[in-house]
């Protein structure tokens, strides 16, 4: 049916379903035929008349047998064969255009029914598309809980992860998956977590950060959210794909002087509370950034064309502040003649050229935060717009929408999140949705590893 009414049981019945009901259909057929058959030969089975009505009903109630026996086996057959993402049409199908469900795409009598399609972009991974045929593009994307509930049986573990629109709004895409699978890594050594391409961090299986599209990183979390392992997750990766001949870098800034602080090459207070090595940091980073543009600048004058840090042989240069928030709150708000640039202005007019010039010479920040707040005691606004990755660890809706907007987060499944859990996103064209993440699971001495790699980096 392509038109919106009150059908019958079987219009969205699984198509094996059909197939049985016909079969008995024609059992029953054939049953009823054969009683005649016999009562015939009873009443009279010397007569021709009803002889002959005998055997054509005897062969007419062996045609129905059979054929009920091949269509027993084409339901059976076809119960077998049709394919996952088909079943799952199926079923997203009897959710939106069978009135019993309460007509989620609020359809009128007689109207076209929308076009549904499902397949499956990866194992385990389908995309669920609905053409905006009798419905708006904002009507259907508000039944991605519809379409979760509609995922039953062997599905049930299945949710919509992502909403995605056509770029034309001609159809809306939902991406469905196994939000109860485990993706994350486990690692056993560092080793392990030395990327196959310098480009690109894992964060767990089938998700990476992608250097050459993305930018710089923020990290939130509350804390014990697992946060700051996270984040040494990735500058472990950086470290073990080693430096460059054209100065990269991997600073680590620890205003708290924790833990980070007593690792070699790590930037902390000076012995009288003030960050002026801490500036001094900034200050060099970004004078790295200029000169690792000037060397590409050159090398797109002799080719001709842009050159871009990864063609060049260019690895990424981190810059990583820990607690931001606190960092900044260090700073002299005003300055005065004697401080030599010694002040918030100074420090956030650094952060922002670094954040907002670095990733077109491979140089990246990744700010640490506590707290998903903006602006005035927060996160800058303009910072937040120009890191291209976002993560949210143990995440909470009121946090997220400081990050993202609150359209990007309909989706995502309110729970009780564990350490390391994580929302993220990132601006390379594949995770640009808000998706739930975990962070490698790392069974090695971490800072004891963190700390032996920044020594042979540096040394390198």
């Amino acid at each position: 049916m392509k038109y919106y009414n009150h059908p019958n049981f079987l219009q969205y019945a699984h198509p094996a379903a059909k197939f049985a009901a016909v079969g008995l259909l024609d059992i029953l057929a054939g049953i009823l035929l054969t009683i005649i058959e016999a009562a015939f030969l009873r009443i009279a089975p010397s007569v021709g008349l009803f002889l002959n009505a005998a055997t054509i009903l005897h062969h007419v109630a062996a045609f129905f047998f059979l054929l009920s026996a091949l269509i027993t086996a084409a339901a059976v057959w076809k119960a077998v064969a049709m394919s996952e993402a088909d079943k799952i049409k199926l079923m997203v199908r009897r959710r939106l255009f069978s009135p019993e469900y309460g007509n989620p795409l609020h359809l009128k009598e007689g109207e076209r029914l929308p076009k549904v399609t499902c397949k499956e972009i990866e194992k385990g991974v389908f995309d669920i598309m609905i053409a905006s045929t009798s419905s708006t593009v904002k009507e259907i994307q508000d039944i991605s809980e519809s379409i979760s509930a509609s995922l039953n049986k062997q599905y049930g573990r299945y949710a919509v992860t992502e909403t995605d629109t056509d770029t034309a709004f001609n159809s809306v895409s939902f991406r469905a998956e196994d939000v109860k699978v485990d993706r994350s890594l486990t690692v056993n050594s560092v080793d392990e977590l030395k990327p196959k391409e310098h480009t690109k961090l894992i964060v767990q299986k089938g998700t990476s950060i992608d250097l050459t599209t993305s930018g710089s990183i923020i990290a939130a979390g509350k804390t014990r959210s697992g946060k700051t392992t996270g984040v040494i997750a990735l500058l472990l990766q950086a470290l073990l794909a080693g430096r460059d001949a054209y100065g990269s870098q991997i600073i680590i800034i620890d205003p708290k002087q924790a833990e980070l602080s007593r690792l070699p090459h790590t930037v902390t207070l000076d012995e009288d509370g003030e960050a002026r090595g801490i500036l001094e940091a900034l200050k060099e980073f970004a004078d790295t950034i200029k000169e690792r543009q000037r060397v590409l600048n050159d090398l797109s004058g002799e080719t001709g064309d842009a050159v871009h840090w990864w063609e060049a042989g260019f690895h990424a240069s981190f810059l990583f502040i820990d607690e931001y928030v606190a960092l900044r709150g260090i700073f002299p708000k005003r300055a005065v003649k004697e401080d030599g640039g010694y002040n918030l202005a100074e420090f956030d007019s650094l952060i922002k050229r670094i954040v907002t010039m670095g990733a077109s010479a491979g140089c990246y920040v990744i700010i640490s935060i506590a707290e998903a707040s903006v602006d005035e005691g927060g996160l800058p606004a303009m910072l937040r717009s120009a890191c291209g990755t976002k993560i949210l660890f143990k995440p909470t809706l009121n946090e997220g929408r400081l990050l993202w907007d609150s359209e990007k987060l309909k989706d995502m499944p309110q729970r009780v999140y564990n350490v390391g859990d994580a929302w993220f996103s990132s601006t390379d064209g594949v995770h640009d949705n808000v998706s739930y993440v975990h962070f490698p699971k790392m069974k090695f001495k971490v800072y004891r590893e963190l700390g032996r790699l920044l020594e042979e980096y540096h040394k390198g």
